[in-house]
């Protein structure tokens, strides 16, 4: 295929791109349909990709990683780049002497511009669960997994001495073992979806847990 050739075959792709993008909803607004607030939250939206990041931070107020969101991807590839979700976490400042490549990641977690909104602190799996609450301006971190891991559940031993914590588990086994997250917790039972999450839950339900524990 000849420069010209290549040429015109570049521009048509980034058209026929364009025009794609165009027919479809903007990453934005999809957010802000999913209750991101977007005036607490840093997320990074390239709307040409079609991929939201938002950045995860420790109690230090140190950017310690990123979630990668790509809306119409595929949720079934576990942490892929090419997948719906894709977690980086940076390696610990302090590593244990004994090197465990999967294990020396710094402890971080994602929604920490909420921190000071309330006394008490939401625990969440997912992103899109925990800003079910700050949208309504209350705290709630999600920790981007189910089953913190032991770093991560000493860095939470310490939260609960100084506030309540309150951890909201998704149905079913994988998310009860988020339990161990909080004081107290609560597993999340949609009445028409028993499979669902809070990111799918009504405004009354999600109020009516802020009533129950703020």
């Amino acid at each position: 295929m000849d420069k010209a050739a290549l040429r015109s075959r570049f521009f048509l792709d980034i058209y026929t791109k364009t025009l794609y993008i165009g027919a479809m909803k903007t990453v934005l607004q999809h957010l802000k349909d999913r209750h991101v607030d977007l005036n607490l939250h840093t997320v990074w939206v390239d709307e040409v990709e079609r991929i939201a990041t938002y950045p995860l931070w420790n109690l230090s107020g140190q950017l310690c990683g990123y979630q990668a969101y790509r809306p119409e991807a595929s949720k079934v590839q576990k942490n892929d780049e090419a997948g719906k979700y894709y977690t980086y976490r940076g390696k610990k400042l302090a590593p244990d002497r004994l090197e465990r490549p999967n294990k020396n990641r710094a402890v971080s977690v994602a929604c920490m511009e909420s921190w000071y909104l309330t006394n008490t602190l939401f625990v969440t799996e997912g992103y899109f669960d925990a800003v079910r609450f700050t949208e309504l301006g209350v705290s709630a971190v999600a920790l981007l997994s189910n089953d913190p891991s032991p770093d991560l559940q000493n860095w939470l031993m310490f939260v609960r001495q100084e506030r309540p914590v309150v951890a909201i588990c998704d149905p079913g086994r994988a998310g009860s073992k988020l339990v161990k997250a909080g004081h107290v917790s609560h597993v999340v039972q949609l009445p028409n979806d028993p499979d669902g999450d809070l990111g799918d839950a009504s405004p009354d339900y999600v109020q009516n847990l802020i009533d129950l524990y703020v």
